[in-house]
């Protein structure tokens, strides 16, 4: 069992002993890197991975994205590395390793993250015998004046003879005769029959047509596999326009953009939840998706023998269709069902009692608000905006109630400074900077973030001083990381600041603290673990959701959801439990997050699924 904070690190410092270097025998970066990169193709080619010792510190990382393996795995110290490397170095037959062109954005360079920490880094190419990827490497140097290896971090991008069919290997697409003869006819006709899937199963079956399956299908079609995504929803999109009316997306364009097709650059900064619906729509049918609305699962299972699934669903007709897909991919959302608390009394409540989940509008799912008093419980993104959306509503009063620390940060100042010369106007382009920024171990970027959380803090002294005042708790995590950390371990406890915050500052939004939660219901309102009573028409419980194998259970059955491993937070080596990888089921995947986690970790699930295919990933 992990420790309760087990990936706190503290990152080292070099060069403790002054080493005297005159200004003519500094090295420039290209040459640094480059020499280092050399003696690392001589380890490699040799095949003897015990030369590496030489050229890492003794506390170093390596992370490692279906290079070595078919993983995503992080490894930490040189002894642990040169046993890696050992293990993987003649299966794998890294080669050609290639420092990053002068002149692009992350060409050798030196770069300083902390006090006395000076890296030399560099993006890399390389081949495998399987396919191609970039990689990334910051050199520290030592007491001894040499420069060795502080991370590594390698990714595969691509497969041999089985690239995407995109860019210079697009699909031709000008045939004018009938391909396949009259049956077939042309491309709206065999369109219309790959949609309906007459003449073949599907490779994969997708639940879910969010971002998540949007770009999972746009990846896995342009390596050449067949995809069905099935949505219960009657129009691609709705996952968001069924959200409450206020929502805009709270990462701004630059970090957005979706697999193959970027955002245009006129789009607004953040999306209404509307438009982007529409433009998931559009994405769909210029990806050419193959998706079945108002479809539903009826049952599901998976063969260990065959290594298919017998999946039965029922579409939007009324209809049920058999297929037998080799892999399935729960697309439905960051996390699982809704966690709805149930409270002593509560069914003597006068009131109005929902889940944040369903909420719509505050007019729509409360009617007229005069006079009315509205507690919502919770203290995340979603509990601010549904905050902010009864204040504007007209309600009488409306009060949050905090059970622990939010993390709070402004969409306008913060989130721009977090982004900042790798996703935004003057950026690298898009797929670089994806390689740049899970190039990291996220112990590594949990320790740097700390810096950068307190820069943005002292940007947003006033709002954080204005709701300090207000009575609201504001927490940076127990490492004073922010953001990042409570994301990916706890899919909550921040909020994205859109406006609420200043509502609170003006005593607009009230803020009613109890760590011990609630004691329970009385007719006209609720009472705290405390003795206080608090007043109230309507309570929503902004209380999150569980995690995603509830939805498999629900989905396909509680004999293939007890295969899944728990996802989200971090495994021993840091990486996260079973999202973006092997989820401990033979033929399923978790697939989830925000629309820049999709764009990234879609082509790491395409190419594990695609590997699996051509027997390269032997699960």
């Amino acid at each position: 069992m992990l420790a309760q904070h087990p990936h706190d690190i503290t990152l080292p410092t070099f060069r403790t002993k002054e080493v005297k270097v005159s200004v003519t025998e500094k090295q420039e970066p290209r040459t640094i890197a480059q020499t280092w990169l050399d003696k690392f193709s001589a380890v490699l080619s040799s095949g003897d991975a015990s030369g590496i010792a030489n050229l890492v510190h003794p506390d170093s990382w390596w992370r490692d994205y279906l290079t070595l393996t078919w993983d995503l795995r992080t490894i930490r110290s040189g002894s642990k590395i040169t046993e890696f490397l050992a293990q993987n170095i003649q299966a794998t037959g890294l080669t050609n390793l290639r420092l990053e062109d002068e002149g692009k954005a992350y060409a050798p360079r030196f770069q300083y993250p902390l006090e006395g920490l000076e890296w030399c880094e560099s993006m890399f190419h390389f081949e495998t015998k399987s396919g191609r990827g970039k990689g990334f490497i910051r050199l520290a140097q030592g007491d001894d004046g040499a420069w060795k290896a502080h991370f590594i971090s390698t990714s595969l991008q691509e497969l041999k003879d089985h690239e995407e069919i995109a860019g210079h290997k697009r699909p031709h697409g000008g045939n004018n005769s009938l391909d396949g003869g009259v049956i077939k006819g042309n491309w709206q006709d065999r369109r219309d029959r790959k949609k309906e899937f007459l003449d073949e199963e599907p490779d994969v079956f997708i639940v879910g047509a969010g971002q998540c399956g949007l770009n999972m299908a746009a990846r896995l079609q342009a390596l050449d596999m067949s995809a069905l995504i099935i949505d219960k929803n009657p129009r691609v999109g709705d996952n968001w326009r069924f959200r409450y009316r206020t929502l805009v997306t709270h990462d701004p364009v630059q970090y957005t953009h979706m697999s193959f097709m970027p955002f245009p650059s006129n789009w607004p900064l953040f999306t209404p939840k509307d438009k982007l619906g529409d433009w998931f729509e559009l994405y769909a049918s210029a990806m050419e998706l193959n998706i079945w609305l108002s479809t539903t699962i009826k049952s599901a299972s998976y063969s260990d023998t065959d290594k298919k699934w017998t999946v039965v669903v029922t579409r939007g007709d009324g209809t049920s269709r058999i297929l037998h897909p080799k892999d399935v991919v729960f697309c439905t959302g960051h996390a699982g069902e809704p966690k709805v608390p149930t409270f002593p009394g509560q069914e003597k409540f006068k009131g109005t009692v929902y889940h944040g989940s369903q909420h719509k509008d505050a007019t729509l799912n409360a009617g007229d608000l005069t006079g009315k008093k509205v507690l919502v419980v919770g203290t995340g993104n979603s509990g601010h905006d549904i905050s902010q959306n009864y204040y504007e509503a007209g309600a009488e009063t409306v009060t949050m109630l905090q059970r622990r620390g939010t993390y709070v940060i402004q969409a306008n100042k913060g989130l721009f400074m977090m982004h900042e010369g790798v996703y935004d106007e003057m950026g690298p382009p898009t797929e670089d900077a994806d390689v740049y920024g899970m190039s990291l171990p996220i112990p590594v970027q949990f320790a740097l973030n700390v810096g950068s959380t307190e820069r943005i803090a002292a940007a947003e002294k006033e709002n954080l001083d204005g709701l300090r005042k207000a009575g609201f708790n504001v927490d940076f995590g127990h490492d004073g990381s922010g953001i990042f950390r409570k994301y990916i371990t706890r899919g909550g406890g921040y909020y994205i600041d859109v406006g609420a915050s200043q509502l609170i500052i003006d005593g607009k939004i009230k803020v009613e603290q109890s760590p011990d939660g609630i004691k329970g219901f009385e007719e006209d309102g609720l009472v705290l673990a405390d003795g206080r009573k608090l007043k109230a028409d309507i309570v929503v419980l902004a209380t999150g959701f569980d995690n995603m194998r509830t939805s498999v259970e629900k989905a396909l059955g509680k004999a293939e959801a007890d295969r899944c491993k728990d996802v989200w937070d971090l495994d021993e080596e840091g990486e996260v439990n079973a999202m973006w990888r092997p989820s401990g089921h033979p033929g399923l995947w978790f697939f989830g997050g925000s629309l820049a986690l999709c764009r990234i970790y879609s082509r790491f699930v395409a190419l594990q699924i695609k590997a699996k295919d051509l027997g390269l990933n032997k699960m």
